[in-house]
């Protein structure tokens, strides 16, 4: 009996602190519209500027440097560009420039191959080169790019940092509680060693790669490739930057304040020197179609890696977890400044070095023979 009450006068103290939260939110928005005077915000004309966006890994085979221009009302293109790789203060790599993407769906109606930018949205417009460079760790990285014949002239400069010796890794099946119910997810415990004597900083990130094997239009054979990044941090000290979650406190959140560590950043400040073990979860990803029908195999593999990543990079990934969260409302919280390491630009350039393992999954075999078309 005095457990019930125990329970009973939480959610009593729940409730007023709930109601005394909304009349201080209902307070806030009353007097924000009373105000009769308004400052109006006409910002003066800027020029364009070039914006050069890169996130380099050093464990990658290939890597991608994309151009734009900024403007006042959005982005606009870049319509001539190169783009230089220095390594150590040597001109290494011409970057290799990539061609627009195609449309799909209802804007394939209208492509025209000899405007491949039309009826295109303006960030897919923007200019993508590939580096095939192999990149290592110590080494000094300079991009430079030459946009629009001299008239833009950016540069970044990056050094490679040292990667974690190893990583050990634990799975397993586990329930775990999904809004209402509950879900079987895989569980992982990543124990890693701080690099020693330095501050670190790190990201956290699991490939999901599933290959589908089905049919598609006119009963053609067809395998369709997929990869899923999605991790559920929110038991993880570490990762939740001390503040471990359930889905329970997910769903009292009333105020929508909680930011999601999307990009699964973290320092060594509570391991400076030591091991930690991280604990996450992902979906198991079964029946998986990928709008393909009479299905007959699933492969899947995983990737986990553990990247070493510098402090911009860590800034610049923390703020892209603010701006990108649904709970973030510009009026009521601090402004979100976002790094920049671009001289004669805009952008940011980062690089990460990886320690990876790799995890090969039996292949699912689905029966079809006695299931009529379009149910797998």
């Amino acid at each position: 009996m005095t457990t019930n009450n125990h329970r009973t006068g939480n959610k009593k103290m729940k409730t007023r602190i709930c109601s005394l939260h909304l009349i201080i939110y209902i307070g806030i928005i009353l007097f924000s519209t009373s105000c009769e005077n308004e400052i109006p915000y006409t910002p003066a004309h800027s020029e364009p500027q070039l914006i050069m966006n890169a996130l380099l890994d050093a464990g990658e085979p290939e890597n991608y440097v994309y151009l734009n221009l900024s403007g006042t009302h959005g982005l606009s293109h870049v319509e001539e560009a190169t783009v230089n790789l220095y390594v150590n203060g040597k001109l290494v790599e011409k970057a290799e420039e990539l061609p627009p993407l195609k449309p799909i769906g209802s804007l394939d109606m209208v492509y025209d191959p000899n405007a491949p930018l039309n009826n295109l949205p303006e960030i897919a417009k923007r200019k993508k080169f590939r580096i095939t460079t192999p990149l290592k760790a110590g080494e000094q990285i300079c991009l430079e790019a030459i946009a629009e014949n001299g008239k833009y002239h950016t540069t970044a400069e990056v050094t490679v940092p040292y990667p974690v010796s190893s990583i050990q890794i634990d799975t397993c099946l586990i329930p775990i509680r999904v809004y209402s119910g509950w879900e079987t997810h895989r569980q992982f415990k990543i124990t890693l060693q701080d690099r020693p004597n330095e501050k670190n900083y790190y990201r956290l990130d699991i490939w999901n790669d599933i290959a589908v094997h089905g049919q598609y239009d006119s009963r053609i054979d067809t395998v369709l490739y997929a990869r899923e990044t999605a991790i559920i941090n929110r038991e993880d000290v570490i990762l939740t930057d001390g503040n471990p979650s359930s889905s329970e406190d997910d769903e009292d959140d009333f105020f929508g304040s909680y930011i999601e560590n999307k990009y699964n950043v973290f320092t060594d400040d509570r391991f400076s020197d030591a091991t930690c073990t991280l604990k996450v979860y992902t979906q198991l990803y079964h029946d998986y179609n990928l709008w393909l029908y009479n299905v007959t195999r699933r492969s899947k593999s995983i990737t986990v890696r553990l990247l070493s990543i510098s402090e911009a990079e860590f800034r610049y990934l923390k703020a892209l977890n603010t701006l990108e969260s649904g709970n973030y409302e510009e009026a009521l919280m601090e402004p979100v400044m976002i790094p920049s390491n671009v001289k004669g630009g805009l952008g940011f350039v980062g690089i990460s070095s990886e320690t990876r393992m790799t995890m090969q999954l039996p292949d699912e075999i689905i029966d079809n023979e006695n299931l009529p078309p379009y149910t797998q």
